[in-house]
This record gives structure tokens, C-alpha cells and sequence, in this order.
């Protein structure tokens, strides 16, 4: 009997133990403004060289924040080099019918996120920005920023690289699969975003990746699952075939969303390993092999 409770005492204590994590880290974070609304805020996790890795959150436009717990829990699960880099995590804002807000936000923050990064005197030129879902669709606007129409806060140093973990490349094409596969009760989140009766062609042309690429100078690298039910496989192979040898795509036969085995977490880790350490200058102080 009592060896049953201490199974039970061990098993819970294991279930924890990445809570603790999260939550020293969180005690440690410095939090930056960059506008008025409380969620225009960014995380600041202090790291062992002076590289730059920024992250941005998921949640279909509509939910999420830089501080949930699975969202901090999936960035640590896949960036296990993460305490080598000052991390940088933005929050935006969420919410329906807010478009454009999230992708506006975004852009904002990076360059923000320049200016912090100068007062400590960490690389600006050594910046990679990454994401998942709806955050990776916001990380490749970042990187593509030069050619979305934000005058407020256009800024002149570009991210080297960006990861891109299963976003959204093409709006409208995202939305007309929703509508097909209806794999959602409640609705479709791109319609929830822009709104039903939005001019979907032109927000297509303004806010998707895939039609902003022209003159960009930017190494991607995109993961996806060929059976993701919330973002179709298929927006990874559009940017694959636009960016050519920019692009890098590492495909999981069968991977959903976010739903990867423990041998497919373990390629999904040490591939974005390989990416930051390739377009990272390797010599800069601090920085481990």
C-alpha cells in the first residue's frame, strides 16, 4: 500500500517538475512595453551569448498569450539550446475581428526588440525569429516586413532567419480548407480573424507570407506535419516552392498539429538546433557547441 502511494507521490512530483521550470523562469523575466494595450508586451529571458532568438505564440489570431504555460512548454520542448540565446517573447494583440492588428504588433515589437537589444549590448545582426501556427505566420511577417505597408514602425535591420513551425503562408487557401474539412465546431478561426464578410482577396494580397516574398534575402526554415487538420500541409509546400534554396523543410509523414512522437520531438529538436547554430556567426563570445 505504501509502495503504491509512493508511485503515486513520484508520478505526481514528475508531472510538476516542468511547472517549476516554467515558473523560476518566469520570476526571471524582464517585461517591455511597446504600447498601450496590455498586450502589447514583451518577455525578456536573459541568455549565455549575445545572440537573439525571438518567439511568438500561437492561437489562431484569437487566443493565447507569451506567458501560457503551453506555449512556453512547447518553445522549451523544441529550443533546447534556448538558455545559450536572450530570448524574446511577444505578446500581441487577440481577439475576433481584429485583423490586422496581430501582424501590425508583431512588426512593432521587433523593433523594439532592436532597441532593447542595443542598450544591452547584444547582437543586432544575430537575430532569428521564430513561431508556431498563427506565431509562425507573425514570425515570417516579421521577416517579410520590408514589403508590408507599416510606416509606424518600418525598421532597416532584418531578422537573419526565421522558423516557422507549422504557420499559415496564404490566407485565403487556409480559409477554403477550414470551410471543406469543417474539423472545427465552432468555426473557421481565419474568418473569425478577419471577418465573414471581409474582402478575403485583399487581405490575402496584404497579410500572406506567400505573396510578399518579392526581393527578400531570408533563410526559412518550416516543420510541418502532412496531417495537420488546422493548417494544411500544403501552405508549407507553396513557401517551399517560392523561396527555393532559401527554404528548408522538414516534413513528419503523418504529423498533426503539434501531435509528434517522441522520435519525431527528438528531429523536430535537434533540426532547429542545426538551424540557429548554421545561421548563427559562430564566434561571437559565449556561445557553446
Amino acid at each position: 500500500m505504501k509502495t503504491d502511494k509512493l508511485i503515486n507521490l513520484l508520478k505526481i512530483t514528475l508531472l510538476l517538475i516542468p511547472l517549476l521550470v516554467i515558473s523560476s523562469e518566469v520570476l526571471d523575466v524582464n517585461e517591455i512595453s511597446y504600447g498601450n494595450d496590455e498586450k502589447q508586451r514583451i518577455d525578456f529571458y536573459k541568455g549565455s551569448s549575445d545572440k537573439v532568438l525571438v518567439w511568438i505564440h500561437g492561437g489562431g489570431w484569437l487566443y493565447g498569450d507569451k506567458r501560457a504555460e503551453r506555449w512556453i512548454k512547447r518553445f522549451q520542448n523544441h529550443f533546447i539550446d534556448h538558455q545559450d540565446f536572450n530570448v524574446y517573447m511577444i505578446g500581441y494583440r487577440i481577439g475576433k475581428l481584429t485583423a490586422p492588428n496581430a501582424v501590425d504588433d508583431v512588426i512593432c515589437a521587433y523593433k523594439k526588440i532592436i532597441h532593447d537589444a542595443s542598450l544591452r549590448n547584444l547582437s543586432t545582426e544575430d537575430i532569428i525569429v521564430a513561431g508556431a501556427s498563427a506565431g509562425g505566420h507573425l514570425a515570417l511577417m516579421v521577416g517579410l516586413s520590408a514589403n508590408y505597408n507599416n510606416k509606424e514602425c518600418e525598421g532597416e535591420i532584418q531578422p537573419k532567419a526565421i522558423i516557422n513551425i507549422f504557420g499559415i503562408t496564404e490566407i485565403k487557401q487556409t480559409s477554403e480548407f477550414l470551410d471543406k474539412t469543417k474539423f472545427f465546431d465552432a468555426s473557421n478561426y481565419v474568418k473569425g480573424w478577419i471577418g465573414s464578410d471581409a474582402n478575403i482577396d485583399q487581405i490575402t494580397k496584404t497579410l500572406s507570407p506567400i505573396n510578399i516574398l518579392d526581393g527578400i534575402n531570408l533563410n526559412v526554415l518550416t516543420i510541418h506535419g502532412t496531417s495537420d487538420r488546422w493548417v494544411p500541409y500544403e501552405q508549407a509546400l507553396l513557401l517551399d516552392q517560392r523561396l527555393g534554396d532559401q527554404h528548408q523543410l522538414l516534413t513528419i509523414d503523418g504529423g498533426g498539429h503539434y501531435y509528434f512522437s517522441e522520435e519525431e520531438d527528438e528531429t523536430i529538436r535537434q533540426t532547429i538546433s542545426s538551424f540557429l547554430r548554421s545561421n548563427f556567426n559562430m564566434s561571437t563570445k559565449g556561445l557553446q557547441d
